[in-house]
């Protein structure tokens, strides 16, 4: 279901022409709207990708005299009205997103200026309806780069284990645009800062009084009950009095309808927003978060219409769902609970950024959303999307993931700092809160506003971003930032009324490896661990996602480099470090346990254990003090917006790496674990209903392939809680690795979860498990046609006696990968006679040729 149609008759105005402003001789080139100048370039050819190897650098920075992107850009379109506009009185130009100024002209005839279009972070509707002319019409879009660009310092990371590239602060945190664009420690300098026309253009029409910023919310008293409350925007453009029908159209997915009418007279000019009466709604059908229910979402019609002739007419979904929250109390810590509908969700999730050049796709899109969800996510948020399109947030309503929206970027301002008066035009700030506020509040997957980042905006942006939700949205949280890293009282007072914010990235874990049994310990000492949104550890591509950025994959063996295979192209791709804050830590990790690599698919290969063990310790260790300590968790991050190495569980081409299927099994909402501090064997269950007559196994094998410890345990889980068993003992005998087998059973005896570890029994080291002979799994793959999908059925066995450890299994078409596949499992582990079936689904538009697997 679109979001926000205008249902008269739209006009999406996509294939245009380009050109600098500078090269008055050269040709137009020929681009697709929406699209950053740079993007475009790089689609004609003008200039290589530069996520491939080092090709950034051979791109001049904005920063750099001379630069090509120094200049404007014009775009330039024609149209012709369809038939059904043509009716229309006034014909609106709708830009959903430029960047970062624009002059505007229809037909020669300027609409708007620069000094009124501006601002990455707001919608621009203009009546171009006197510029107009009866068949082709011309439109020309001139965008302006950044105010203050900025200059990246130091602008590449070259050296392994430096610090990162640094960023363009010195002048692009002044601005009002995306503060990634000018580098991070996790994104790369964008050559020119995204200048461009980077959401849609569109055409509508109406009739004298225009529809605008409908908003529905609900109150759900019970599960039974929701009461629907409605409202719009009427705006009279005429000179004379007009009096109508408001009508409200409610439709389910299922085709349930409710219709309700107001009569509403507008004097000339007058803009006026109009609410119904609350309307009852008996048996609703709700929206919940991934792992608590379906996401059924609902459509509100809103029309005005004088007599029989519809004025204007707006569509926008929305589900039914009250969100709620509330601060838990552990000795004194606090934790910031979210409810919906009632029920208290335990949040686990993580951060998403956009594609550097803001290249996604809407499959892309819709494919992450859909990893996540099988991911068992239920909660994401972006610090570098304050205004995403509209095809995210449709995304996160469909698969049921719960969103906190941050207004003010991070990194662009930081109290008692020279940069804390950032950005310099507030105004222009506050009116980007308030149109982002009217443009999305009625995706249910959106539960709090947030105001900032980890930082903190001067007093006057606060209160006026603040004072926005209240007029615009009061149905959902406001909390003022992410994390209070400084001197509130002496700094920030005027937040003091809404601390705490139950929430933190203050202090540790953060960002770097770390033994899994550390997360454990870290959650037992409470303080700043109730709810940590931001912590995570290097997790890097799988090999044939790396082949296709580091060039240097395939050189040869080189056992004089202590740091073979690494170089400078791992360098500018994520393998920096500073004070032991990124992938110093993890490198030592994977040569210490794993031993020295090979080649560089060894290298790999250890590294996805690495980051396997990691990823699930983090969430797991969540898991461990459900609702005691811990009332949500999140990673740093769950994807990339490059080609990169480090904070991840799937890649930039969507290539899911170990961490993500290890993040999948720790997230089960029925999930067996071992505790890695004290090998406590526990049960979580995040569901709301009580599970009787569960039945956990427990076997401890060693590298003998003996059993050396096992138990049977008979339990009732309740909703919504943890149950600790029995912690393995001290096991003699074993002289290298244990392996831990778990299982749980429901009282049908079908296995709800199951989960493998290992662990070191003597030295400090797990290289009897990477020295494993290589085991033939018989693999017997079916394929079945579903749809627009292929289903994958693929049975593995292992016929022989050893263990056969951390099997990747990737789909083939016509012997090249194919990503994403939407795996049921991957990184296997199976044992002497053990067979396991996996499934998958992969799009037909992804696949060209026959289907086999590789498994390495």
């Amino acid at each position: 279901m679109k979001a926000l149609l205008i249902v008269l008759s739209v006009l999406q105005l996509t294939q245009w022409q380009m050109k600098s402003t500078a090269a008055t001789d050269e040709a137009w080139m020929d681009v697709t709207v929406p699209t950053t100048v740079l993007s475009a370039l790089v689609d004609n050819g003008v200039y290589p990708d530069p996520w491939n190897g080092l090709d950034n650098f051979t791109i001049p920075d904005i920063s750099e005299e001379g630069s090509p992107f120094r200049n404007p850009y014009t775009f330039r379109t024609t149209f012709t009205l369809p038939k059904e506009l043509t009716a229309a009185k006034h014909i609106w130009l709708h830009l959903d997103g430029i960047n970062y100024r624009a002059d505007i002209f229809v037909n020669g005839i300027r609409v708007a200026s620069k000094d009124k279009v501006v601002g990455m972070f707001r919608r621009f509707r203009f009546d171009i309806t006197p510029a107009l002319k009866q068949g082709e019409n011309s439109l020309e879009v001139t965008v302006y780069p950044p105010d203050h660009p900025g200059t990246p310092s130091p602008g590449q990371q070259f050296n392994l284990f430096k610090p990162n590239r640094g960023n363009s602060g010195d002048g692009l945190f002044r601005d009002e645009t995306m503060k990634m664009s000018g580098g991070w420690d996790c994104a790369p300098v964008v050559r020119d800062r995204n200048m461009g026309i980077w959401q849609k253009v569109w055409l509508s029409g109406s009739q004298d009084v225009t529809v605008e910023d409908p908003f529905v919310w609900s109150e759900v008293p019970s599960l039974k009950k929701a009461v629907l409350h409605v409202e719009g925007t009427l705006v009279n453009h005429s000179g004379v009095p007009v009096s109508g029908d408001l009508t409200a159209k409610i439709s389910s997915e299922k085709g349930r309808r409710t219709t309700i009418t107001k009569k509403v007279s507008l004097d000339p000019g007058q803009t006026l927003k109009v609410a119904f009466l609350p309307l009852e709604m008996a048996n609703p059908q709700l929206w919940w978060p991934n792992g608590y229910g379906d996401q059924p979402l609902y459509s509100l019609e809103l029309s005005f219409a004088v007599g029989k002739s519809v004025s204007d007419k707006v569509e926008t979904p929305f589900g039914i769902r009250e969100v709620g929250s509330y601060l838990m109390d552990k000795d004194g810590e606090k934790g910031r609970v979210f409810t919906v509908n009632g029920v208290k969700i335990f949040a686990r999730g993580g951060w998403l950024q956009p594609e550097a050049m803001l290249r996604n796709s809407d499959k892309n899109i819709q494919d992450q959303a859909r990893l996540l969800k099988e991911a068992n996510i239920n909660l994401v948020g972006s610090e570098d999307m304050p205004a995403p399109r509209e095809e995210w947030l449709e995304s996160w309503d469909a698969a049921g993931l719960m969103s906190w929206h941050v207004f003010h970027q991070c990194y662009r301002m930081f109290p008692g700092r020279s940069n804390a008066h950032n950005p310099d035009d507030h105004g222009l700030a506050a009116e980007c809160v308030r149109d982002i506020i009217l443009r999305y509040r009625n995706h249910p997957s959106i539960i709090a506003w947030f105001g900032v980042n980890e930082v903190m905006v001067d007093k006057d942006l606060y209160l006026a971003t603040k004072q926005a939700c209240a007029d615009l949205d009061p149905t959902r949280p406001f909390i003022p930032t992410t994390a209070t890293s400084w001197d509130v009282e002496a700094l920030t007072p005027w937040i003091l009324d809404d601390l705490p914010t139950g929430t933190t990235d203050d202090g540790a874990p953060d960002y770097n490896w770390a033994p899994a049994d550390y997360y454990f310990r870290k959650v037992s000492e409470v303080h700043l661990q109730m709810f940590r949104n931001e912590m995570g550890m290097p997790s890097m591509p799988v090999h044939r996602s790396l082949e296709r950025f580091i060039p240097s994959l395939g050189k040869a063996y080189d056992p004089k480099d202590p740091l073979w295979p690494l170089d400078s192209y791992w360098a500018e791709h994520g393998a920096w470090d500073a004070n032991n804050f990124c992938y110093r830590a993890y490198d030592n990790a994977i040569r210490t346990f794993y031993s020295d690599p090979i080649s560089a698919r060894d290298y790999v290969r250890k590294g996805q254990i690495v980051s396997a063990e990691g990823y699930r310790a983090m969430l797991e260790a969540a898991n461990h003090r459900m609702w005691d300590i811990t009332s949500g968790v999140m990673l740093w991050k769950l994807n990339s917006c490059w080609p990169d190495v480090c904070w991840q569980i799937y890649d930039y081409y969507l290539a899911p790496t170990a961490a993500y299927y290890f993040t999948k099994k720790a997230l089960e909402p029925v999930h067996i674990q071992m505790n890695a501090d004290t090998r406590m064997i526990s049960v979580i269950n995040t569901t709301v209903s009580e599970l009787k007559g569960l039945k956990a196994r427990v076997s401890v094998w060693g590298n003998d392939m003996k059993e050396h410890w096992n138990i049977e345990r008979m339990l009732d889980s309740p909703a919504q809680s943890f149950t600790e068993l029995e912690a393995i003992p001290y096991l003699k005998g074993i002289t290298a690795v244990a392996l831990v087998r778990l299982s749980l059973e429901d009282e049908s005896g079908k296995v709800v979860s199951e989960n493998f570890y290992w662990y070191y029994t003597q030295h400090q080291n797990y290289y009897w498990l990477v020295t494993l002979p290589k085991v033939d799994l018989s693999p017997a793959l079916k394929v079945t046609e579903k749809g627009d999908e292929f289903a994958i059925e693929l049975t593995l066995t292992n016929s022989g006696e050893t263990l056969s450890f951390f099997n990747e299994i990737t789909l083939l078409s016509d012997g090249r990968p194919v990503d994403p596949v939407f795996w049921s499992d991957n990184f296997v582990t199976l044992f002497p006679g053990e067979t396991k079936t996996l499934t998958a689904a992969v799009s037909k538009s992804d696949v060209w040729g026959e289907l086999s697997v590789q498994i390495d």
